[in-house]
């Protein structure tokens, strides 16, 4: 048989067979299908449960101990609220016994605000210094920055801004410790602070300057400062005594500093009665040698002495060739309307 027969034969008898087996598989196609639709038609049928937490239902914990919890919440917010009442009134308590017994270098933290209008937004806050305190007069000078938050003068005191030799201005002020007390009651002062060893907050708060010191011998000076020392403790045994006495040494050396201090006792009547005639006699002299605090005392408490014209002091000194401008520390033009007026006068 020929070659082309045979394979014409071949394919003839193999496509019956592939017919068969794809009559077979077709067959087993529509079957899956019926199959199919019957399994979707029973999951139709079937019944669909959704499972789902309810977060609106309470914890059966929180029932059972809601009352405790309440309790408990409402215990930790009035010891909060406790300690915070109990610490302002520690706070203003401390302010009032600072500012009746007024000390230097106490520092004052005050509201400007209260005190004047007009500010710019960012300005409200500033600090406040006792430089000196003559009699019931305190002598304060203000920083010469403003602060819009309170607790950013403790970060003034935590940086050591109060080093810096201009922190605070040149220019004083005087109240008396009846004005500090009405600044107190109309929020003016908000709080008031004391140094301990010129450090506050684990910070020193006095200019570098301040720990400068000479080894020059000056005569007086010594005893000045061993009176200085009894009078930190002028309230125990005859302290007020000795001092007085180191202080009539140094005032008799002619050491401008001890006669400043003599005349602080007599005016102060401490461990002496009280003179205020020796006062200004004392702080003249001190004045005398240019001595700055010297000459703004007597400022000060001539205007308690009806005898005393400030103005005939000024043309005294600037007859003894003192400069009532003022010396290298301060320019302190202008510390009362009283001395500014004075000031005037002399300069015609």
């Amino acid at each position: 048989m020929p070659q082309e027969a045979i394979r014409q034969y071949e394919e003839d008898e193999l496509l019956p067979e592939a017919a068969v087996e794809q009559q077979v598989i077709s067959q087993a196609q529509a079957n899956e299908v019926v199959v199919d639709s019957t399994s979707a038609a029973d999951k139709q049928n079937e019944p669909y449960y959704h499972y789902t937490v309810d977060t609106k239902d309470p914890d059966p914990w929180l029932i059972l101990h809601k009352v405790k919890i309440i309790v408990v919440v409402l215990i930790i917010a009035a010891v909060v609220a406790g300690s915070i009442y109990k610490k302002n009134i520690e706070q203003a308590q401390q302010t009032l016994a600072i500012v009746e017994q007024p000390a230097i270098n106490d520092l004052y933290y005050i509201d400007f605000r209260v005190i004047k209008d007009n500010l710019r937004p960012a300005e409200k806050f500033r600090m406040a210094k006792v430089q000196d305190i003559t009699g019931d007069v305190v002598t304060i000078n203000f920083s010469s920055y403003f602060y819009l938050q309170e607790h950013e003068l403790n970060e003034a005191i935590r940086y050591a801004q109060l080093r810096y030799e201009k922190f605070f201005q040149e220019k004083r002020h005087n109240y008396k410790i009846s004005e500090l007390l009405t600044m107190i009651e109309s929020g003016a002062i908000v709080l008031a602070r004391r140094p301990e060893g010129n450090m506050l907050d684990g910070n020193v708060v006095v200019p570098d300057s301040h720990f400068e010191s000479s080894s020059v011998f000056i005569p007086g000076k010594k005893e000045n400062f061993t009176g200085l020392e009894y009078l930190n403790f002028a309230n125990t045994n005859n302290k007020a005594e000795q001092a007085f006495t180191k202080f009539q040494q140094s005032a008799d050396l002619g050491f401008a500093k001890g006669q400043v201090n003599l005349a602080q006792m007599y005016l102060n009547g401490t461990g002496v009665e009280k003179d205020l005639s020796v006062a200004l006699s004392l702080f003249k002299q001190g004045a005398l040698q240019s001595y700055e605090p010297a000459i703004l005392k007597y400022a000060i408490v001539c205007q308690l002495v009806e005898s005393c014209v400030v103005t005939d002091f000024y043309q005294e000194l600037v007859k003894a060739g003192v400069n009532i401008e003022f010396t290298k520390q301060v320019n302190v033009r202008a510390t009362t309307k009283a001395f500014e007026k004075a000031l005037e006068d002399t300069k015609r």
